[in-house]
C-alpha cells in the first residue's frame, strides 16, 4: 500500500469506489483555450459535470493528462516516453534522435498536449522535416492523436495490487499504452505506490499480447471473469490468470469466449451491481463457452476445463452466492432491453450507480430489483457505441 500519494487497491468491481482515473476530450491544462469545435465543446462540458457527480459521491478523480505533465517535469520520463513514441514512426536513428532530442526540450505542458493531442508534420522545425519523415503515421501528422482516451477502461486496469496496461492492437492503441505506463512509472502520485506491472515488466512492452480492460471483471470474492474476444486473447488471459494466482492461490478465474456470440466484449453480457445481482444478456452468454481456470500444481502451467454445471450456476458457487438475482436484457422487449443490453453504468457501492440518461427505460425496472440510481447525467457526446460512462474510469481503489 501508499503511504503518500496513490493507494493501489482495487479487490473487486463491486465495492465502494474510491479513488479513480479519467481523462477528459481535450488536455486540461493551465492556459488551455476553449475548443473551437461545437462537438467537441459538449463532450468537454458533459464530461465536466460527469466529474464534478463522481467528486459529490465522494470519489477522487484524477485527471491522466495532469498526471503526465507532472511526470513530465523529469527528464529520465521526457526522454522515456518521447523515445518509445518517436521509435513507433521514425525509423531513422539519426533522425529520430534529432527529434527526441527537440521534443525533450518542450515545456511539460506543451510536450503533454503533442504526446496526447498530436503533433502535426508542420510543427517539426523545417531541418526536421524531411521526405519520410513520420512515415507510419497519417499524412499530416507526425505523432497521431491518442484515440479514444476518455475510455480509459479500455487502456488501464488495476486488479488487487497488479496494473494491467493493455496494448490494444493498432498502433495508435500502443501509443496510448506508452503514455498509461509512462504516468505510472513516473508521476510523483504514483513516487511510494506498491503495485506491479501484469502482462509485462513496464506497461510498454511491444511483445505483450493485446487485451482490453473492458473483458475483465473483478465481481468480488477473489473470482475474475475474463472475456476472450477480437479485442482479448487466450496468451494475454493466461498470463493475467498467472498473475493472480502467484498473487493468491485462491482465486477463482472464468473465461468466457465470445467470439462468434455477437457480443463484442464482457460488459455486452455481465455486469456486476453486487455479489449476488448481475445484469446478464443470457442471449450471448448461452452461445459463449465457459471454462474454468485453475493452477497446476506441478508449475506454472494452468488446468483450463469446461464449465461444470454451466457458468452462471459455477460462478454462483464461487462468489459464495445462495440465489444469484439476474437481471437479463433478453426478458425484456423494445425500449427497456436495448437501455439494460447499453447501460454500463458506474457502480459506485454496491447496487449504487451513475447511470446516462439515455438508458432511462432501463431504470424502473433496476430499481424494482433493488438497484439505486444515484446520478443520471447527459452522455450523448462521451457514449462509444450507445454505451454507459462505465469506460469513462479506470479505478485506482475500489472494494
Amino acid at each position: 500500500m501508499a503511504r503518500d500519494g496513490a493507494i493501489i487497491s482495487v479487490s473487486d468491481d463491486v465495492g465502494l469506489l474510491r479513488d479513480v482515473l479519467v481523462q477528459g476530450p481535450v488536455c486540461a491544462l493551465p492556459g488551455r483555450l476553449e475548443p473551437d469545435d461545437g462537438a467537441v465543446h459538449e463532450a468537454v462540458r458533459q464530461h465536466a459535470r460527469f466529474v464534478a457527480e463522481l467528486k459529490r459521491a465522494g470519489v477522487i478523480v484524477r485527471h491522466l493528462d495532469q498526471l503526465l505533465c507532472s511526470a513530465l517535469g523529469f527528464a529520465d520520463a521526457r526522454d522515456w516516453i518521447v523515445e518509445r513514441r518517436v521509435g513507433e514512426y521514425e525509423d531513422s536513428r539519426r533522425l529520430g534522435a534529432e527529434i527526441v532530442a527537440w521534443l525533450s526540450e518542450k515545456p511539460a505542458e506543451t510536450l503533454t498536449r503533442l504526446l496526447m493531442e498530436g503533433m502535426p508534420l508542420s510543427a517539426l522545425p523545417p531541418a526536421l522535416n524531411r521526405p519520410g519523415v513520420g512515415a507510419g503515421a497519417a499524412k499530416s501528422w507526425f505523432l497521431p492523436p491518442l484515440s479514444d482516451m476518455t475510455q480509459v477502461r479500455s487502456g488501464l486496469r488495476f486488479i488487487d495490487a497488479g496494473a494491467v496496461v493493455c496494448p490494444l492492437q493498432p498502433a495508435v492503441s500502443r501509443a496510448s499504452a506508452i503514455t498509461f505506463s509512462t504516468v505510472l512509472n513516473f508521476a510523483p502520485l504514483f513516487d511510494e505506490a506498491r503495485f506491479e506491472f501484469w502482462l509485462s515488466s513496464d506497461g510498454a512492452d511491444r511483445s505483450c499480447p493485446p487485451i482490453d480492460g473492458h473483458d475483465i471483471a473483478m465481481p468480488g470474492g477473489l473470482v475474475c471473469v475474463a472475456a476472450i474476444t477480437q479485442a482479448t486473447g487466450v496468451l494475454a488471459l493466461s498470463e493475467l490468470a498467472a498473475a493472480l494466482f502467484r498473487k493468491n492461490k485462491d482465486y477463482t478465474v472464468f473465461w468466457l469466449d465470445l467470439t462468434g456470440t455477437g457480443g463484442a466484449r464482457l460488459d455486452d453480457c455481465f455486469v456486476p451491481f453486487d455479489r449476488d445481482c448481475l445484469l446478464v444478456n443470457s442471449a450471448i452468454l448461452d452461445m459463449a463457452r465457459a471454462f474454468a481456470v485453475h493452477p497446476n500444481r506441478h508449475g506454472m502451467a494452468l488446468t483450463v476445463e469446461p464449465c461444470r454445471s454451466g457458468f452462471l450456476e459455477d460462478f454462483a458457487r464461487a462468489s459464495g452466492a445462495r440465489d444469484l438475482c439476474l437481471i437479463d436484457a433478453r426478458d425484456h422487449a423494445g425500449a427497456v432491453g436495448t437501455a439494460l443490453s447499453h447501460l454500463a453504468p458506474i457502480l459506485l457501492s454496491p447496487r449504487r450507480i451513475l447511470a446516462f440518461e439515455e438508458h432511462e427505460a432501463a431504470f424502473g425496472l433496476l430499481e424494482q430489483h433493488g438497484i439505486e440510481i444515484v446520478a443520471v447525467l447527459k452522455g450523448s457526446a462521451l457514449t462509444q457505441g450507445g454505451k454507459g460512462p462505465r469506460g469513462l474510469i479506470s479505478a485506482l481503489r475500489a472494494g
